[in-house]
């Protein structure tokens, strides 16, 4: 008699299962749940109320092509790469890191391999590019201009010119 009690005490029903535990049976996982707990859970899934609706998402799908601006900072920032590596070429201590063009290229040799790798990109894309797609390549050359600027400085000061 104590055990029927406490079985009818830990009885399962929908109520008192856990959210996991209607989850799995909703998959249709009815192993080890009675008839009447299965029931009730999707009894009770059938009466949660529906959306009749989706939801609104505020999604912004606007596209806006780059700003004369950063055009203007993205082609300012290539001509000063070639001018500070020009000008620090001419130290004899100094060497282009860029294995695709040796260690000593000329100016003409810079911008010849700027055009290959940027301009076939540039002329086929440059009207799907947006504002945010050049502020890392931005950020980068200007770093690459601080780095060949402080190159130059240190030459000046300590080798001698060749050029």
């Amino acid at each position: 008699m104590i055990i029927s009690l406490s079985l009818l005490f830990f009885s399962t029903n929908a109520f008192s299962l856990s959210l996991t535990q209607k989850q799995f049976i909703l998959a249709g996982n009815y192993c080890c749940y009675s008839e009447e707990t299965i029931n009730g859970v999707l009894l009770e899934q059938y009466k949660m109320p529906r959306h009749k609706t989706h939801p609104q998402l505020d999604l912004d799908f606007t596209f806006e092509p780059a700003d004369n601006l950063q055009w203007t900072i993205f082609f300012t920032l290539q001509i000063l790469d070639v001018y500070t590596t020009k000008e620090a070429l001419k130290y004899d201590c100094v060497e282009e890191l860029n294995p695709l063009l040796g260690k000593r290229p000329s100016t003409n040799e810079i911008i010849m391999l700027k055009l290959i790798l940027l301009g076939p990109t540039l002329y086929s894309q440059w009207r799907d590019i947006e504002n945010k797609e050049l502020y890392a390549p931005n950020f980068i050359m200007a770093h690459v201009i601080a780095n060949n600027y402080d190159v130059l400085s240190s030459a000046r000061s300590k080798c001698n010119k060749i050029r």
